[in-house]
């Protein structure tokens, strides 16, 4: 086709023309064309638009800014235990040491002291420890009067 880029346009439009016979010499022949095929299209009732919802009540006298009030909760009382969720024991009957022989536990001893090692052995007066220190391992009996508590690590 050439360098004329309209030049298919009119290509076309001739073709569609020729091809349909719907192509007027006047404008006039046009208009009337158009016309005819507007009074021919079945016209349509139209379409009534939905009422809106109705609009909330508001209030716009009222130019006060909200308030968030910050709760604070209540002092502690004496017979407030019930609220708290019990506590989880999870310490180790020292008569039960001698099942958790090599496992690793946290001792904790009457003066607060705690030491986490190694249980090598015990029996129903005393426990034997291992725990790494510098230097290497130091071995610890501790009595049953001693001990506070034990956890298991």
């Amino acid at each position: 086709m050439g360098r004329w880029p309209g030049k298919r346009v009119v290509v076309v439009v001739a073709l569609a023309c020729a091809a349909g016979g719907a192509c007027a010499q006047t404008l006039d022949e046009d208009e009337a064309r158009i016309e005819q095929l507007m009074a021919a299209r079945p016209v349509e009732p139209p379409v009534a638009a939905p009422t809106p919802a109705p609009k909330p009540a508001y209030d716009d006298s009222v130019k006060e800014t909200p308030v968030v009030a910050a709760v604070v909760a209540p002092p502690p009382g004496a017979n407030d235990e019930w609220l708290a969720a019990p506590a989880q024991d999870d310490s180790i009957p020292f008569d039960e040491l001698r099942y958790h022989v090599g496992e690793r536990v946290l001792v904790t001893t009457t003066n607060e002291r705690e030491h986490n090692g190694i249980i090598t052995s015990a029996d129903a007066r005393e426990v034997t420890m291992e725990i790494r220190r510098k230097g290497g391992l130091a071995t610890y009996v501790l009595k049953k009067e001693q001990i506070l508590r034990i956890e298991p690590r």
